[in-house]
């Protein structure tokens, strides 16, 4: 799959070769939002699963919006996902949702919380690493 790249509000997503996508949450997030939010991961996914980075440091998430995001989307989707600059209450909410991901069947679902983008791809370098000894 090639470059792509969505806006949302102010919002955005963008997919980087081979296996990355990049969201950038500005702002509130809503319901809406939300609903176009897991419909385009879950386009991506058609392709295979990908590492998802959300710069989330920016944005608050409503209740529903939350609820629909941890109900739409599956763990398969996803070989794991790398939060960006979330605060304490982020962070748990979270975990909350990559632990409902995981109970949704996948054996294992990785879920990090760094402080910066360099951090984030960092730690996206270090699964795929991890992946090929696993795989080979």
């Amino acid at each position: 799959m090639q470059q792509q790249e969505w806006k949302i509000g102010s919002h955005h997503i963008r997919f980087e070769p081979p296996d990355v996508a990049v969201a950038v949450f500005t702002g509130p997030l809503t319901l809406e939002d939300m609903k176009r939010t897991v419909e385009i991961y879950g386009q991506l996914a058609k392709s295979g699963p990908y590492y998802l980075v959300a710069d989330i440091g920016g944005s608050q998430l409503h209740a529903e919006a939350r609820r629909y995001l941890s109900d739409n989307t599956r763990a398969d989707w996803f070989h794991g996902c790398v939060y960006v600059g979330a605060d304490l209450v982020q962070q748990t909410f979270g975990k909350v949702i990559s632990l409902g991901l995981f109970l949704s069947g996948k054996t294992e679902f990785k879920t990090e919380f760094v402080k910066t983008m360099e951090e984030a791809r960092a730690w996206v370098e270090q699964q795929r690493r991890a992946n090929v000894r696993k795989s080979g």
